[in-house]
């Protein structure tokens, strides 16, 4: 496949729709209108790779007959090649499937494969590579914001799910170099995705540690305990509690001395 600004075909997913075309960066070349049919195959085959034809008519139009579907799907891939012949194959149209062409660039998979290499962790990656993922998992968007059909929602909450742990892997990846703007950067980045995911508070109280904060530290700890309790009725996992149980008692003697 050829790379990312040679390609022909550039498709975002992570975000706002966006379909270009040419040999310069997505931000200089406008978008290719195509009406929603044609943008949910795309779509489809973007984030599920090759699929059955009939399997895709059914995901695409599941409450349509078989029949129905199929008639749909060859409408779709109609428009396609006759009212769009002025772009280069978007799609690789088999007998009995679909595939998105070579040369189509996808986002997610630019996503998929930075998440993968900062979960693995592998100290033995190349420096700049460990870099390039961490700025695509720290700046990616929401999954097709605004579409909700049902095998969306499913690929969106896999994405965040993934992103979520991608995110921890890099706040503590940049805890250990002692990169703390950055590590507190990426933490709060999955906090904004899910404000009770307790390992991502859990790291930016022993950032705060780390760094002599106590005050911060235990005052973080406590607005997420008040709130998981608030939400969910739980406290704080037996993990979390024992990275600030000594502090805690710390504060507690010399509150009480002040007395």
């Amino acid at each position: 496949m050829r790379t990312l600004l040679e390609s022909d075909l550039r498709l975002q997913l992570l975000g706002d729709w966006l379909l270009t075309v040419g040999d310069q960066p997505a931000e200089k070349v406008g978008p290719i209108d195509l009406p929603a049919g044609p943008q949910h195959l795309i779509a489809l085959l973007a984030l599920n790779g090759r699929c059955a034809r009939t399997q895709t008519a059914a995901t695409l139009w599941p409450d349509c007959t078989d029949m129905v579907a199929a008639a749909r799907l060859r409408a779709v891939l109609w428009r396609l090649r006759h009212r769009h012949a002025g772009i280069p194959p978007v799609l690789e149209i088999g007998d009995s499937s679909l595939s998105l062409a070579v040369d189509v660039v996808v986002d997610v998979d630019r996503f998929l494969d930075g998440a993968e290499l900062l979960i693995r962790d592998d100290p033995d990656r190349a420096t700049d590579e460990a870099e390039d993922a961490a700025l695509v998992v720290l700046h990616s968007s929401e999954l097709l914001p605004g579409w909700y059909d049902d095998w969306v929602l499913a690929a969106r909450e896999r994405l965040q799910y993934l992103r979520l742990g991608a995110l921890d892997a890099l706040a503590n990846r940049r805890r250990r170099q002692r990169r703390t703007h950055e590590a507190l950067q990426a933490a709060r980045a999955a906090i904004s995705i899910e404000p009770l995911h307790e390992s991502a508070h859990r790291t930016i109280v022993e950032i705060h540690l780390d760094n002599g904060d106590l005050v911060e530290a235990i005052n973080h700890y406590q607005r997420f305990r008040d709130m998981l309790d608030r939400e969910l009725g739980l406290p704080p996992s037996d993990l979390f509690r024992e990275v600030v149980s000594p502090y805690l008692a710390v504060a507690s003697r010399k509150v009480a001395r002040t007395r």
